[in-house]
């Protein structure tokens, strides 16, 4: 995995989250992701961190004025992306996230077992792999010579 020379900063983290700079600033407070030493990596969590933040299942009440900290599925759900990233990471690896935790799945096999556990409870399907893919380093370096003789 690659890095910035001195690491990422919140803003730059955020970003490439697709998320407001306010997400990553509250990650690196509930101990997401350490601020002092970010790795390319964190863009990964902080992406699921902002979605799970918004995650509210039925009948859960969840006041928006009051910071309630990270709820155990959601650790649940930070920890197994943390342990998987990068090694245990391929193109279609997910999580399916449901109220008592999460299932990391890779390929079509895991995917539909995922699918029958969970149908009769709610859940959110995280595409790690592909979010792991989009990652920086991961997208192809483009090469100004071939775009100019390709024209």
């Amino acid at each position: 995995m690659s890095t910035a020379p001195t690491g990422w900063s919140l803003r730059a983290l955020a970003q490439e989250a697709h998320v407001l700079p306010k997400v990553a600033r509250d990650a690196a407070e509930e101990g997401v992701i350490d601020a002092q030493h970010t790795v390319e990596s964190d863009i990964v969590l902080v992406r699921l961190y902002g979605a799970l933040k918004r995650l509210v299942w039925p009948e859960e009440r969840r006041p928006a004025n009051r910071d309630q900290g990270l709820r155990v599925w959601e650790a649940i759900t930070i920890e197994t992306a943390r342990a998987a990233l990068p090694d245990e990471v391929e193109n279609d690896t997910g999580l399916f996230i449901h109220q008592t935790g999460c299932e990391l799945v890779t390929g079509p096999g895991p995917h539909c077992l995922a699918l029958f556990k969970l149908a009769d409870q709610p859940f959110y399907y995280a595409p790690l792999g592909r979010w792991f893919n989009e990652l920086p380093s991961r997208r192809p370096i483009k090469e100004e010579g071939k775009e100019k003789a390709a024209v």
